[in-house]
């Protein structure tokens, strides 16, 4: 399905991708369009047959190219503050998404593509991927708040100082990208398969542990991973938790009689 510049399909079972479809401008960022991608979310975190959401670009020479200049350069000073404002609960909205996000990064993301990226709980690239924070470029600063937490502080600091282009084959030796492949879009559905086949509570509750537990102390991190887990767990039988495991050993045990 098509709706405007953001067009969605269903690639396996429990997974829902989201592509960003202006490759004309190597999917330039439109508040219409960001605003389209925060209304589509709040559609899928309702809707339990979605359990990932892959986000891609449309095309191959671009993941997107961040913003869109022209439309930026129309606005008032006002208007502009306004955007800002707005693009920044969204981009909060997409980081705090309770179900798993995979971004399929297939040739460039700089700018708010970097930002998407950055913010989707699993990346995926390839030879052809090139991410670059440009904030520093332009008098700006982004993600010093998250991408210390995913690279560490060494190479944070180069990145977001230097604003350089970083391949996907640095870009994944240093832990930016999770998975690197030649067919991105077939590696992130892969992937996204992998984690939409686990137990969607859990799932959602380990990301919200990972995404409250800087700033908090280990014990206090332990404590809160026990007392969801006893949470989870409290209705549920041994049995129950390992069907799978109990069912594989059946077979096992009966061939060698």
């Amino acid at each position: 399905m098509t709706t405007g510049d953001l067009r969605s399909d269903r690639p396996a079972p429990g997974v829902l991708r989201l592509t960003l479809n202006r490759p004309a401008v190597r999917n330039a960022i439109t508040l219409a369009l960001q605003r389209e991608l925060d209304s589509a979310l709040a559609a899928a975190a309702a809707d339990d047959s979605v359990r990932v959401v892959i986000l891609a670009g449309a095309g191959d020479l671009a993941f997107s190219a961040g913003y869109d200049l022209t439309e930026l350069a129309a606005l008032t000073p006002a208007e502009s503050a306004a955007a800002m404002a707005e693009r920044e609960e969204l981009l909060w909205r997409y980081l705090a998404f309770p179900k798993p996000t995979v971004a399929a990064v297939r040739g460039a993301a700089h700018g708010a593509g970097t930002l998407l990226a950055v913010c989707s709980d699993l990346r995926v690239g390839g030879p052809d991927t090139s991410l670059a924070v440009t904030a520093a470029k332009y008098g700006g600063m982004n993600l010093t708040w998250l991408l210390d937490s995913l690279i560490g502080a060494a190479h944070a600091r180069d990145l977001l100082m230097t604003a350089r282009n970083v391949s996907g084959d640095e870009a994944y030796r240093i832990g930016l990208l999770s998975r690197c492949s030649a067919d991105v879009a077939a590696a992130a559905v892969e992937l996204a398969t992998d984690v939409a086949v686990r137990s969607p509570d859990a799932v959602r509750q380990i990301k919200s542990l990972l995404l409250a537990g800087p700033g908090r102390s280990l014990r206090d991190r332990y404590d809160r991973e026990n007392v969801a887990l006893r949470s989870m767990m409290a209705d549920r039988s041994i049995e129950d938790m390992f069907s799978t495991f109990f069912a594989a050993r059946v077979p096992a045990a009966e061939s060698k009689r």
